[in-house]
């Protein structure tokens, strides 16, 4: 006989790994325990050596369906007399770090078959969960994953439930979000005007009747989505604004209220069905969609598409997730179709306290769909592409968020802040980094707040408080200026890395088998140079040192008067262009009547006398190689927009305007000014829009491309990042050009290749540097 200790860390809380380990030690012959610290899930075995080496085997096989393992580690015991069973212990607290904090993830099937089954005591219960499924990071308040320490913990469960929890053979041992009609979160409809509200009979005590109360609640909400009304559902991270998608009029009522005049609307189907019917989605992208995570997946329009117009205006593709808690799946019929929108505005963090819903959104949606069910920390929805075959990941949210990188090297605690915009933080241990739920757009003084309070609860959870900031370099940014107030309070470094090396570090972390040195193009709006100027059209080649890089090669340049405000008058990157390349707009379709105001959103008269004057005396003019900005500017040389309300709406119109071209448009130009002469002269002989538009996109790709064979000896592994890789158009015709030419082409797999990724190459950074 022996007795061994076996030590697994990864994703091994909340995740039902001690009910599995018990569920596997009754097919061997064997006798122990397990339970867990704040660092792993311990296991001791005591039998025959080939019975205790064939069950932890069996436990790292046989995971359970959330669960990872990043190590394993046995240790050898002393036997123990006369133990005759196996058995789970209570959970240990330590000093240290802690095990990884599991991903909100989508109701499961099982939970779902409960849910449709009239026979089951969880029939049509709107908080089912098992140790499968269910919130997690959202209700987590400290470690070890115990429900004393989760916001469950006012919810003492009723017998039936401890049953259930108690027994290692249900699929409910030990999950901690476990509840019932009998003891679990109230759910209710309120009215932000009170004279609304229908009568109701005198209140009930809170469990007296819930199944019936709680099945009125949800009928009534129903019936006021289909009445056109607007709602504010409570969710697993947070409240989501939804509607009737196929109701012109809730739409565009929810777009005044909400003050979101053109940025597209995610919205929430039914059934697979139903999102089949608005949505092309290969076979990995409705995997995506009923997957764990249950991601917003974007995708292109069905034939069969029938939203109204407000949803997506002017864009060819539909941003589809699927019914991620029980409670959406019971306010769902399976041809139902809603928007489904975070309940914020682009310049404030996620609202998800009950509290905070009546203060901010009364005046927003008609009823509030809500419970009593804490969200400790709150998390966004997360979104991935269709790209091809394959998706690609957009923002990395719920459902990912806080699942670690593995970055190697030394185990050194940075915290890497991110950059301005979809800002996401990184802080690192034990070799990993822990990525953050997406917080938003740091132009806020609440979005800041949210930040530096997501901070202070990841250092808290892993107990760790970090030996090195990292920070953008960018003179301007919120994240820089709070990284390095807070390295000064504590008296610890500050690193800066410039924004497009981040991005190509991020990739490189992401993917363990690339080595340097490494060539990226990192494509993107805005990044603050080295040169002071600002850069976003970049190959970068990363060097043996991976914190030492070269600039290559970049976009040929142009002023950008106004700067900033250029993103929101996108016409001004049009004046910079034409400035560059000698191009009289005042004759262009888009242009041509510019001065007298007589184009709706086109450059007023005022307004075009004093950007002229500032190119012409190089006064309030910044200097750009962006990418982002050169999509603004053919956009609007093109005529599709000329004004955006919301980031990269120019370049997103671009690119549906594209789209709607058929032709080949195969070009033999290597340079910007070559492909600028093309789309002038076209603009001129009357060719149709979109296939100008076709044709930017195919010549920039052929640009790109001979920039890279002129700095590139010979084929090799390139890496494509930065945000303007989420223009499927330009990417799979870029990658398709560098394929053919023999290079290997690495794109974003783990984080996002826009800016929501940034602190994933920060982190890399603050880890490699000696």
């Amino acid at each position: 006989m022996i007795r061994k200790l076996l030590t697994l860390t990864g994703v091994v809380q909340g995740v039902g790994f001690r009910p599995n380990v018990a569920r596997i030690a009754s097919q061997y012959d064997v006798s122990g325990l397990c339970g867990n610290d704040d660092m792993s899930v311990f296991v001791e075995a005591q039998g025959e050596p080939s019975q205790v080496r064939a069950f932890f085997d069996a436990i790292c096989a046989d995971l359970p369906p959330l669960a990872t393992i990043t190590s394993r580690r046995e240790t050898e015991l002393a036997t123990i007399g006369g133990e005759q069973e196996f058995r789970i212990v209570a959970s240990r607290r330590s000093a240290g770090a802690i095990t990884l904090i599991p991903a909100d993830t989508a109701t499961c099937p099982d939970c779902v078959a409960d849910i449709a089954d009239p026979t089951n005591r969880r029939y049509r219960y709107p908080f089912t969960t098992c140790t499968n499924c269910g919130p997690r990071l959202s209700i987590i308040c400290d470690v070890p994953y115990d429900r004393p320490l989760t916001t469950m913990a006012e919810f003492a469960m009723c017998p039936s439930c401890q049953r259930e929890y108690s027994d290692p053979s249900d699929r409910r041992y030990h999950a901690q979000p476990i509840s019932c009609f009998d003891c679990g979160p109230d759910l209710w409809l309120e009215y932000p005007n009170p004279d609304l509200s229908p009568e109701a009979d005198e209140s009930p005590t809170r469990y007296q009747d819930s199944r019936a109360r709680f099945e009125n609640v949800i009928a009534e909400a129903t019936g006021l989505l289909h009445a056109g009304k607007i709602l504010a559902v409570k969710g697993i991270g947070g409240f989501t604004l939804i509607c009737d998608a196929r109701n012109p009029q809730a739409v565009e009522t929810l777009r005044a209220r909400k003050r979101r005049l053109g940025k597209p609307l995610a919205v929430m189907a039914g059934s697979v069905a139903a999102a089949r019917s608005i949505a092309d989605l290969s076979k990995a992208q409705l995997q995506a969609l009923t997957s764990p995570a249950a991601p917003i997946v974007l995708a292109p329009m069905a034939k069969t598409y029938d939203l109204a117009d407000q949803v997506a205006p002017g864009l060819g593709d539909v941003g589809v997730m699927a019914p991620y808690t029980p409670l959406h799946r019971l306010l769902l019929a399976v041809h139902d179709i809603v928007v489904a929108t975070s309940a914020n505005s682009s310049s404030l963090p996620l609202t998800y306290r009950n509290d905070e819903a009546r203060a901010l959104l009364s005046n927003v949606v008609d009823a509030f769909l809500m419970h009593d069910r804490g969200i400790h920390v709150p998390v966004e929805d997360s979104v991935v592409i269709a790209a091809d075959k394959k998706t690609l990941p957009i923002r990395r949210s719920r459902g990912f968020a806080p699942l670690p990188v593995q970055l190697g090297g030394s185990d050194r605690c940075v915290l890497a802040v991110g950059a301005e915009l979809k800002n996401t933080f990184a802080l690192t241990r034990d070799q990993l980094a822990f990525m953050s739920a997406h917080i938003g757009d740091m132009g806020s003084l609440e979005t800041q707040t949210a930040f530096e309070k997501s901070v202070a609860q990841m250092m808290t959870a892993h107990r760790r408080t970090p030996e090195l900031v990292v920070t953008d370099m960018h003179p301007g940014y919120a994240t820089r200026a709070w990284g390095q107030r807070y390295a000064e309070r504590i008296g610890i470094p500050v690193l800066e890395i410039q924004h497009h090396h981040a991005h190509a570090l991020s990739l490189l972390a992401e993917s363990r088998e690339l080595t340097t040195p490494m060539t990226c193009i990192v494509l993107d709006g805005t990044g603050y140079g080295t040169d002071k100027t600002i850069w976003g059209g970049e190959i970068l080649r990363l060097g043996e040192n991976p914190l030492e890089f070269e600039r290559c090669w970049h976009l040929p340049g142009f002023w950008l008067p106004g700067g900033d405000s250029a993103i929101r008058s996108v016409w001004k990157s049009a004046a910079g262009l034409a400035w560059e390349h000698d191009i009289d707009v005042s004759q262009l379709p888009a242009f041509k009547h510019s001065r007298n105001d007589a184009e709706p959103g086109a450059a007023g008269s005022d307004e075009w006398d004093l950007v002229q004057s500032q190119l012409e005396n190089q006064v309030g003019v910044t200097r750009t190689t962006s990418t982002g900005r050169l999509f603004d500017g053919v956009a609007s040389l093109l005529g599709v927009c000329q004004r955006a309300t919301y980031e990269a709406q120019a370049a997103m119109e671009l690119e549906a305007v594209a789209r709607r071209c058929s032709h080949d448009h195969h070009l033999e130009i290597s340079t910007l000014p070559e492909l600028m002469t093309l789309l002038i002269s076209g603009i001129y002989d009357g060719r149709p829009t979109a296939c100008l538009a076709r044709s930017f996109h195919n010549g920039l790709a052929q640009v790109l491309t001979a920039a890279l064979l002129s700095v590139q000896e010979s084929p090799a592994v390139i890496g494509l990042t930065g945000g303007v890789f989420a223009n499927r158009l330009l990417s799979s015709q870029l990658q398709q050009i560098l394929t053919d030419a023999r290079y290997q082409v690495r794109q974003h797999q783990i984080v996002p290749a826009n800016d929501g990724g940034l602190a994933l190459g920060q982190a890399l950074a603050g880890v490699l540097r000696r």
